[in-house]
This record gives structure tokens, sequence and C-alpha cells, in this order.
């Protein structure tokens, strides 16, 4: 018995599947800003409730979709997902057995695509896969958890003052949560220079900003490894393409990204300092301005 929640402004193929994956006592919960989002005025098979939650105000809208519908779920296990995650048949299933075993488990993401992102693929992978995996951090594509496992309410009034809804749930779940390296999900992005703009920068966003220690000590950290590169290009390279390739293997990330780990190094820092410095950033239809962990804007 869960209750899924899955924020998106359309009808989508992640709707359908989870709609048709549903038990006899679980619940999918779908959840847009407006009245005007296609998927509000969509008639849902049984099981399936769509919210509007309406505008965020102080948060970013997923935050605030995720609020809206954590007030109003019936069941005391609760999954988390997006509608741009690749599943199989069994994905639900899977994830409240996995529920069951660790009481609080997470997926982790390997985001890949083409085009721009390619050069970016190797320090994401490093970042945003293979640290999520070691630090069981969870993340918002696919994490399932019980409602006793947390102080929910204060966890809505937080996402109703932040953006990073999977950063806060970490906060709140601590040591209780387990991210498997056997969930690692592929999930394509677009590789157009404003998508990968856009998507860096929140994600430098995300891990600077509410903790600000620790995005100096990851930009210490990466200008220190791209100098290195600068300095002694001989040794960094083979050695930064031999750990990716290790890395994604470790993985299980079947990509030929690997052999650009040397360059992706080299523009690393310069990225991070870039998206520290962007007073605002674009998420979906969205602009924000995210001052310090619990300061945000939405400025268009």
């Amino acid at each position: 018995m869960a209750s899924v929640i899955l924020p998106t402004a359309r009808w989508t193929d992640s709707c359908a599947s989870l709609a048709a994956q549903l038990g006899p006592d679980d619940e999918l919960l779908v959840v847009c800003d407006r009245p005007t989002d296609p998927v509000a005025s969509h008639d849902p098979p049984a099981g399936v409730r769509v919210l509007v939650a309406g505008e965020p105000v102080r948060c970013s809208g997923k935050a605030n979709a995720l609020a809206y519908a954590l007030e109003r779920i019936d069941q005391e296990r609760i999954v988390l997902t997006d509608d741009d995650v690749p599943r199989d048949d069994e994905w639900l299933a899977r994830m409240k057995s996995l529920g069951a075993e660790y009481d609080a488990v997470s997926a982790a993401p390997a985001f890949v695509g083409d085009g721009w992102w390619r050069l970016f693929e190797p320090f994401t992978a490093f970042g945003g896969s293979f640290t999520v995996v070691l630090s069981n951090v969870t993340w918002g594509g696919g994490v399932t958890f019980r409602r006793d496992q947390l102080d929910l309410d204060a966890y809505i009034a937080d996402l109703r003052r932040t953006v990073s809804d999977d950063g806060l749930l970490w906060e709140y779940l601590g040591d209780e949560v387990t991210t498997l390296r056997s969930e690692l999900t592929p999930v394509p992005v677009d590789g157009d220079f404003r998508s990968v703009h856009d998507r860096l920068v929140r994600f430098i966003k995300i891990v600077s900003v509410p903790e600000p220690i620790l995005g100096v000590a990851q930009l210490l950290f990466l200008s220190l490894v791209a100098l290195w590169c600068l300095l002694a290009p001989l040794l960094a390279a083979p050695t930064l393409t031999v750990g990716a390739y290790a890395m994604y293997r470790y993985l299980g990330l079947d990509r030929p990204t690997w052999a650009l780990a040397y360059l992706s190094a080299l523009l690393a820092p310069l990225i991070f300092v870039y998206a520290l410095a962007v007073p605002t950033f674009r998420w979906g239809p969205r602009r924000y301005r995210w001052r310090s962990k619990f300061d945000v804007r939405v400025v268009e």
C-alpha cells in the first residue's frame, strides 16, 4: 500500500505506466501547478487523483507540488518520483518491496545525453551518481519511505521555502535511507546549449546554496584537480580516464563518455564558478533567485 506522488503538467507515459502498476490499495497523485495545465483536465483512471497545487511563491514548483500532495496522501508508505524517469513494468512493486526491506530506499540517477551534455557527463556521473550511491543521498526521481520516519509536517513546511526537495528529504531521513547502486536509473537529458546551461547551474546551486561551506570545499577540490590537469597532463589524462572508466563500470553505466573525463575535469571548476556567480537560474517554466537555503524568490 503506497501513495505515489508524480509532479507533472501533462499526462505522460510515466503517468500511464505508474497508473497501470498500482495495487488495489495504492494511489497515484498527479500534481500540476495550474488549472490550465493539460493534465488538470485529464480524466484519470481508477486509483489516480489529479491535484492542482497552485503557483509557488517562495519555493520551486516541484517543492510546492510535493508539499501540496503530501498533505493529501492516504497511505503510510510514500513513493516520490519524476515524470522524466524511465521505468519498467515492475518498478513500483520493486520500490515497495525494497522499502519493506530497507524502510527508506532511494534509486540513483545517471543523467545521460548527447550534444553539449557529453562534455559534462563524467563530471555529473561522479558528483550526481557515484557520490550519491556512496553517501546514501536521496534522489527525488525514485525514493520511498514511511511517513513515520520523519516529521512530515515540518518537511512540508520547509518544502514551501526552498528549492531542493530531495536534498531536504536527505536531511530529514538522515542515516535511515539506503541508496542502491542496483537501482541506478539513466535519465535522458537534452544536449542543446541552453538546456545544458540551465541544468548544470541548477545542479550546482542545489549543492552550494544550502551548504555554502560544502560548496566552497567542492570548488576547491575541482580547482585542484583542474590545476593538476594543466600542470601534469601526461599523468592526469590517463589517470582520470581510467578512473572514469572504472567508475562507469562500478555503476553499470554503459556510456562512452568516460573517455571525456580529462576535458570534463578541466571545465568543471569554470562552470562551478559561473553557477555561483549568476544570481538567478531557470528550472522548467520559471526563473528563481535562491540566496540561501530558505530564501527563494520566483522572479519569472
